[in-house]
């Protein structure tokens, strides 16, 4: 057996609150073709919502700071053939 090769993708969002607190979302194997537009309706059903507070006063939401798509490639070493 050969060593495997394994890529994710994960969107990674930092939201921030009305008290300047931030956080961050991961999410894992989001669909590949996600937009912009897509990103702001989820902005807007986050403002709408109230689901995310901040720390702080229990702060609503305020916006999405920036939105990070990235490729992770993991390596899985072969040991039975050694």
């Amino acid at each position: 057996m050969a060593d495997k090769v394994k890529q994710t993708q994960s969107l990674i969002i930092e939201v921030k609150f009305l008290d300047g607190d931030t956080r961050t979302i991961t999410l894992r194997n989001p669909k590949s073709d996600i937009t912009t537009s897509e990103i702001r309706e989820l902005e807007t059903f986050l403002e709408t919502s109230k689901i995310l507070i901040g720390d702080r006063d229990s702060s609503d939401f305020s916006k999405i700071k920036k939105v990070l798509k990235r490729d992770s490639f993991t390596t899985i070493l072969d040991l039975e053939s050694v």
